[in-house]
């Protein structure tokens, strides 16, 4: 039953593990490679990064039979239909972005948090408010707005030294081979490695990889294999080819894909990319689209899979081994847990000014600027266990970041803890809602008792005071809560447990809204559209909490679903003609002096289910969103999630029922609606 309608969890999840999950690669490509594909796509506005980016998501420009397989430490190859990876700028480019909103200020006093600098925040509320007025605004976005606000809170390509997922694993080269040089190449991967990388980057665990765009009517094969010999010989950097001809003619629309240029976008860029838009006259949706023939769509789509199947994952498998075998598997080690047991024993004294000097010397943190350097054991690990979780290896991860989470807390170093008590969460729930099969085992009480009461509500509870109290860092405990929430969903629609559930994500998602209203009221600004965005998926949550097995399902009612009036008409009358002659078969066979009360209330017709749905309160959620877009005059979403109530009110027509009246909130969202209807029909 595919009611009410929203976001499905399993949507969202995919979603987290490309925009959040997935492999960065930085790319830096020549001014003539560019001309090269402007020329060839006869658009000058696009450009290399533009094209990859689109094509990072393999999941939707896929090519025929595509799989990916990826072996895990214990030697075992699992195939995935797709693996995502996100193409953004050079590196350097990146840290000159963060380095601009990253102010270093003096020490607060406070001993127990020592913290030195003030980080930036992971989004702005402010501009994610805007954004979302302005899609809000744009028919093309009227039904997945809550899909966008997601996606845009989990998209970031920040650079912090806490947690490696935006810390590139490869940089890769494009060059022209018509007009590009080998010495070119030379000085831009020599100027790249001299470039003054912060402490905590190695650059050393970067893949170096070159792209070399010609045109095979230009080129014979032997040229080209004798370039890429030389590239490996002198620079020892393996290359891809991607052949590009020049002169394609004249390509009508049939013979074109279009491709998605805003593919994995920031909130930053989105608001940037409207305010050109708007100063220009070109229509909006021309310019969000490009036309991209065939031949040179399916090359890319081959080469950028040729890519990530040869070189990128192999990379990263290789290095997960040499961190597990040189670095993990020691510590995990009889040896070495003695030897961390001893350290903490000897050491103790009881003189504060002794523990402090002893933990500040034999500590690899930097209190100052809260990172670990780039070759101490504790940022390797943290950095593999986010390597093995975007190698889908979730088991293997939370196992990591459990064992690192205990140093980091001996070191005091609470950015790094609250970051790793996060993942122990998300690897956890990503793990128990991985389909590995068709059938799923549903955990017990006492693994389900030990995930929430253990694990989920101590760590977010914890990691929201170190990012709030500590840090000042309200947007990364939003994100965390938003989403922890989803993958809870995604559980409760794979095992069926919204019973065990249901009342934490309720919380949740009550203190996002109180997250989200403390930022913007303090600022003077009104929040409207994520506060009905959440109501919204309050709503989603509380109706798709429904307490029966799949085989009792059947029991609900879901003629109360038809949303057109002419069938429910017909639905009622043939239920009034039954009730009509069960009436006639009652008094002609009712004995004299028996006594009917017609006033007596009807037993409700689904007595069978009563108490097992909350449709009732999802529909009370759902009109608090309503009413904070009608706040906003928005009817097009009023009339898509008003649909959403349907099985509990009669949304067609005013009825004598209660819910009617007038001075209740749906009789004046109908009366707002059929006003509107009427004047559009009056215009038109």
């Amino acid at each position: 039953m595919d009611y009410p309608e929203g976001l499905d969890p399993y949507t969202a999840r995919q979603n987290l593990l490309h925009h959040s999950f997935s492999p960065l690669i930085s790319v830096e490509s020549s001014y003539n490679a560019d001309v090269m594909l402007q020329t060839a796509l006869k658009d000058d506005s696009t450009s290399i990064l533009l094209i990859l980016k689109a094509y990072g998501n393999n999941a939707k420009y896929h090519i025929p039979n595509q799989v990916f397989r990826i072996t895990n430490t214990q030697l075992i190859t699992k195939s995935y239909p797709s693996f995502p990876v996100r193409f953004e700028p050079s590196l350097p480019e990146l840290l000159s972005v963060i380095n601009a909103s990253w102010s270093t200020t003096t020490g607060s006093g406070n001993s127990g948090s020592r913290v030195g600098t003030k980080m930036p925040q992971l989004f702005s509320i402010s501009s994610l408010e805007m954004l979302l007025k302005h899609m809000a605004s744009c028919k093309t976005h009227q039904h997945d707005l809550y899909v966008n606000f997601f996606n845009k809170i989990i998209t970031s390509n920040k650079i912090v030294p806490f947690e490696t997922f935006n810390h590139p694993i490869s940089q890769v080269f494009v060059i022209d081979f018509h007009t590009d040089t080998i010495d070119g190449l030379r000085k831009s991967i020599v100027e790249f490695r001299n470039f003054n990388f912060p402490k905590y980057f190695l650059i050393d665990d970067l893949l170096m990889h070159v792209f070399i765009l010609h045109d095979p009517q230009k080129t014979s094969d032997s040229d080209l294999l004798s370039f890429q010999n030389e590239i490996k010989s002198q620079l020892s950097t393996q290359t891809t080819c991607i052949p590009i001809e020049g002169l394609l003619g004249d390509v009508t629309e049939e013979e074109c894909v279009q491709l998605f240029k805003n593919e994995n976008s920031t909130i930053e860029e989105d608001l940037q990319r409207i305010s050109l838009q708007q100063t220009s006259k070109i229509q909006t949706i021309e310019k969000d689209f490009l036309n991209i023939p065939k031949q040179v769509d399916l090359v890319i789509r081959t080469k950028v899979f040729e890519y990530i199947n040869r070189f990128l994952i192999p990379h990263m498998e290789k290095k997960i081994r040499i961190w597990d075998d040189q670095i993990l598997a020691p510590k995990k080690s009889i040896a070495g847990r003695f030897f961390s047991v001893s350290k903490k024993l000897f050491n103790n004294n009881d003189s504060p000014s002794n523990q402090s000097s002893n933990s500040s010397s034999e500590s690899s943190f930097n209190y100052n600027e809260n990172y670990y350097h780039k070759h101490s054991a504790e940022q390797k690990i943290r950095k593999l266990a986010d390597w093995s979780l975007i190698l889908k290896d979730f088991k293997y991860a939370y196992s990591t970041y459990e064992l690192i989470r205990k140093d980091y807390t001996n070191d005091k170093a609470w950015v790094y803890v609250a970051s790793t008590q996060e993942m122990c969460i998300v690897s956890l729930l990503l793990t128990q809602t991985q389909q590995i099969n068709q059938t799923t085992i549903r955990p017990d009480r006492n693994t389900l008792r030990k995930i929430r009461h253990d694990i989920i509500e101590p760590y977010l509870d914890n990691l929201s005071y170190t990012f709030k109290s500590r840090l000042n860092l309200r947007s990364y405990s939003i994100k965390t809560l938003l989403v922890i929430i989803e993958l809870l969903l995604c559980m409760c629609s794979t095992f069926n447990i919204s019973w065990w559930w249901n009342d934490l994500i309720e919380k949740y998602l009550c203190k996002c809204i109180n997250e989200f209203d403390s930022h913007l009221i303090g600022n003077n600004q009104n929040l409207q559209v994520i506060r009905a965005l959440l109501y919204e998926r309050l709503g989603y949550h509380f109706g798709k909490c429904i307490l029966l097995n799949e085989q009792n399902r059947s029991l609900i009612d879901t003629s109360k679903l038809e949303t057109s009036k002419e069938t429910r008409k017909d639905m009622e009358n043939e239920i009034n003609e039954k009730n009509d002659v069960k009436k006639e078969d009652g008094e002609d066979n009712k004995e004299e002096g028996y006594y009917v009360n017609h006033n007596k209330l009807p037993i409700n017709k689904n007595n069978n289910i009563v108490g097992l749905t909350r449709f009732r309160k999802s529909s009370i959620w759902y009109l608090l969103s309503i009413k904070e877009w009608l706040i906003l005059e928005n009817y097009n979403q009023i009339e898509y999630l008003i649909q959403n109530i349907r099985y509990n009110y009669n949304i067609n027509d005013f009825t004598n029922e209660w819910y009617d009246r007038n001075d209740l909130l749906l009789s004046y969202v109908k009366n707002c609606l059929n006003e509107h209807n009427l004047n559009d029909t009056q215009d038109s």
